[in-house]
């Protein structure tokens, strides 16, 4: 529904698309509009101090089946709903129209939502890596995801099948994504800036996986090209 109240909220993602997407969440600063987040998407530099990236569920197989749920923290304010993926040609989502505005509204009563999800595990994003508290066992899983850096960044999670090498991602992507990836895309959460966190439940099975973060760095690189990519086993 929109509006939607503020406080703690659990966003299911299901992809009944063709390619791969995700949601980005960005808050709006007080006073700031939809219509000047789409003039300053026009400049093509980095994103305005007046947005602050909060969140969302990454991209999953594209089969209308698979779901990602990722508990986010919302306050009252204007938000916007974003697919930042590119088509195979290069053109982003938002480029093409996959933009929406949220509006949060003041939580009923004054008083924000309760719930926050019991964590399974706890991964912690800095500049450039990604820990775990504990190795990832199989099953329904809950990971509170932590962003300790000073930049903001997101953890994409794809499993490796079959011995396929965590870099494949990253060769796929340059090589302009002509075929279909070389990995399974299972999740994950999009850009939170410094301090914040979410949610993520999803299922694990054994197995290989690689995290990424995909965002650009300061110097105009993705972090991946910094070494913000690992790989994990997700045990039985």
């Amino acid at each position: 529904p929109l509006p939607i109240p503020a406080g703690q909220t659990t966003i299911e993602f299901v992809n009944r698309g063709p390619e791969l997407h995700h949601v980005q969440i960005v808050r709006l600063e007080a006073g700031k509009t939809m219509a000047d987040f789409q003039a300053a998407m026009q400049s093509h530099g980095p994103p305005p101090a007046w947005i602050t990236f909060v969140g969302g569920p990454n991209g999953s197989i594209p089969d209308g089946k698979s779901t990602v749920k990722v508990a986010v923290s919302l306050t009252a304010g204007q938000y916007v709903l974003i697919c930042f993926i590119p088509s195979p040609e290069g053109k982003p989502h938002v480029a093409k129209g996959m933009v929406r505005p949220l509006t949060v509204t003041p939580a009923r009563g004054g008083v924000a939502q309760a719930g926050l999800p019991k964590a399974d595990n706890v991964m912690t994003l800095y500049d450039y890596n990604f820990d775990l508290d504990k190795p990832l066992t199989a099953g329904t899983r809950t990971i509170l995801i932590r962003n300790t850096s000073k930049q903001f960044h997101e953890v994409f999670i794809a499993k490796l099948p079959g011995g396929t090498p965590v870099t494949s991602m990253m060769e796929w992507l340059s090589g302009g994504m002509k075929a279909p990836p070389p990995v399974i895309p299972h999740g994950g959460i999009v850009g939170i800036a410094a301090g914040d966190d979410n949610y993520l439940t999803l299922d694990l099975e054994p197995g290989e996986y690689g995290l990424y973060c995909f965002l650009p760095a300061p110097d105009g690189r993705e972090h991946v090209q910094h070494g913000m990519f690992k790989k994990i086993t997700v045990t039985r």
